[in-house]
């Protein structure tokens, strides 16, 4: 299992929301993880551990070695932030907390708030989910081991903010060099334990709003300039707490596990964390995608080389979106297979196949000899011509306006191409603005990773049409295929440099004398009709289907006499 099946299926069984009512972004780029409201569901981005250079990896700011004990550690931490989010999706109600938190001092509440409603939500998943409370106190444990000794910050409003969140969280070290302070920090988080345990399922209790005023009174004379808070969890301000790497002095991690176990309430935790087989499993398919995405990566850097692309790079995954436009398009997506399946199949037959008209004369000799064989059938279901297609989408800044109905007809043409084509490999779907982005390389499979990465198409930066078409048109072209097919979806205004709508209509004619067949598909925009001789202007992606269909009996020939 890759990691995005693994979040998509942990995160679903943690948080029990129905699908329909969240949606998972991974991100490489992602600091931290967030979680925020959505119409009546939610949007989760949880950062995914990455490979930063030969031999280095990180995750939520911490760099570690690429070998199994870095690993280990870079993946205990994705979990925790992982189900961190699931915590809150499923357990969180901030509505009690925030109505507290009015008129009062705005990074002292944010951070009582975060604070306890982080420690609520914990508790309430703690007899549900105990197996996962380990990767929570491990993750906690190591945002303590990533800070500096707290004695040494100056600001006394940021150390007492910084003491509360280790305190209440068992991780704090047993003693100081400020000991009557530490004695006050630790009589007040173990007391605010007890409210909030007491109040863990009635989030609207008094003894969760006692709790706060507790916590809230320690900044009565003092400034919070940043909220601090674990790397697992959400960032609230900028925080300058945590180092991207461990200094811990040997056998103080595991001291702060057990402490971090016992503070959430988990008996007989040990120090020791035992090896699990899902490490070596995750870690390999981590390797395999960085194999194969280097491989991509090398092979798109060699056909833009050329042009003034600036990159190449790879959509952060938003399975949920695309679930949500594929649900929503399911009658037009269905409608299009159906007609070019049917243009598409010539009527053939073929001997040996397991169903269709019985072939007699075999029959009767398998009969007679008393053979097991069954493919005596003579085939009746048709055979699908050969041809490639690519699809080339806008993902610039200037579609923005209209990005649900790119998605939508991005969905549509995936989904279609995944029917008709015979083989994975003769299709390719690509985002472009001012760099190129791999929805779907040719020699990709259509998994839940390519489809992820349709839903996280986004709009940024400049519309540089005529370098995304000359590298589509050449990875296409180097199809051994006679029938290829580019179509390419934006609102026909190429932006970023100077001469761009010139060098636009030189690309086209160069894509043509290729033998490459081009369709244009305009976004709610008729500036597509200047570039591209079969076109049309869509204003939904339920519009598809009619110009669609007719497209591609025009370019393929179909009909003519």
């Amino acid at each position: 299992m890759n990691i995005l099946e693994y979040a998509w299926t942990n995160f679903s069984s943690v948080s029990g929301v129905d699908q329909s009512r969240f949606r998972l972004i991974l991100s490489e780029s992602a600091p931290r993880p967030s979680v925020g409201l959505e119409g009546d569901g939610f949007i989760v981005k949880v950062p995914v551990p990455r490979r930063e250079k030969e031999g280095v990896m990180s995750v939520q700011g911490l760099f570690a070695d690429a070998d199994d004990q870095g690993w280990a550690t870079l993946w205990r931490l994705f979990r925790a932030s992982l189900y961190h989010a699931a915590f809150h999706v499923s357990y969180g109600n901030l509505k009690p907390l925030a109505k507290w938190a009015k008129e009062k001092e705005r990074f002292p509440a944010i951070f009582t708030v975060s604070l306890l409603e982080d420690y609520r939500i914990t508790l309430a998943a703690r007899d549900r989910w105990p197996g996962v409370m380990t990767d929570v106190a491990y993750a906690n444990a190591v945002g303590a081991m990533r800070m500096p000794d707290l004695d040494d910050v100056e600001s006394r409003g940021l150390r007492t903010a910084a003491k509360l969140l280790v305190s209440l969280w068992g991780v704090s070290p047993a003693k100081g060099g400020r000991v009557d302070e530490d004695r006050e920090i630790l009589a007040l988080t173990e007391k605010a334990r007890g409210m909030v345990e007491n109040s863990v399922d009635k989030p609207e209790d008094p003894l969760l709003l006692k709790a706060a005023d507790l916590i809230y009174k320690q900044f009565d004379k003092a400034v919070l300039p940043q909220i601090p808070a674990f790397p697992h969890t959400e960032a609230h301000s900028g925080d300058s707490l945590f180092r991207d790497h461990l200094e811990a002095k040997k056998g103080k991690g595991g001291a702060k596990l057990t402490g971090a176990l016992a503070a959430i309430g988990v008996e007989g935790g040990g120090a020791e964390l035992p090896d699990e087989p899902e490490f070596k499993d995750t870690f390999t398919a981590l390797q395999e995608t960085y194999a194969k995405r280097q491989k991509v990566t090398d092979y798109y850097r060699k056909l833009l080389s050329s042009t003034r692309l600036n990159g190449v790079s790879f959509p952060d995954g938003d399975y949920a979106a695309f679930l949500r436009a594929r649900a929503e398009l399911a009658g037009p997506i269905r409608n299009i297979k159906n007609q070019l399946l049917a243009i598409k199949n010539v009527t053939d037959e073929e001997p040996g196949k397991l169903s269709g008209q019985v072939d007699m004369p075999m029959a009767m000799q398998v009969v007679a000899s008393g053979s097991q064989r069954s493919d005596v059938f003579v085939r009746e279901e048709p055979i699908l011509k050969d041809e490639a297609w690519a699809i080339l989408v806008d993902a610039s800044k200037s579609v923005s306006r209209s990005s649900m109905e790119i998605r939508g007809i991005t969905t549509c043409l995936a989904e279609v191409a995944s029917t008709v084509m015979r083989e994975r490999s003769r299709w390719g779907l690509y985002g472009f603005n001012d760099a190129l982005q791999v929805v779907k390389d040719f020699d990709e499979p259509y998994s839940i990773e390519a489809k992820s990465r349709i839903g996280g198409l986004s709009q940024q930066g400049g519309t540089y049409l005529p370098d995304a078409l000359a590298v589509a048109s050449r990875a296409l072209n180097s199809k051994p295929i006679e029938s290829k097919y580019l179509v390419v979806v934006s609102d026909g205004r190429p932006t970023g440099y100077a001469g761009i709508e010139d060098a636009l209509l030189d690309r086209v004619k160069e894509t043509g004398k290729m033998g490459i067949m081009l369709v244009g598909i305009g976004v709610e925009s008729p500036e597509i009709k200047k570039y591209f001789k079969v076109n049309s202007v869509l204003n939904t992606p339920y519009e598809m289907m009619k110009f669609f269909t007719k497209a591609y009996m025009e370019l393929s020939g179909v009909g003519e006499g």
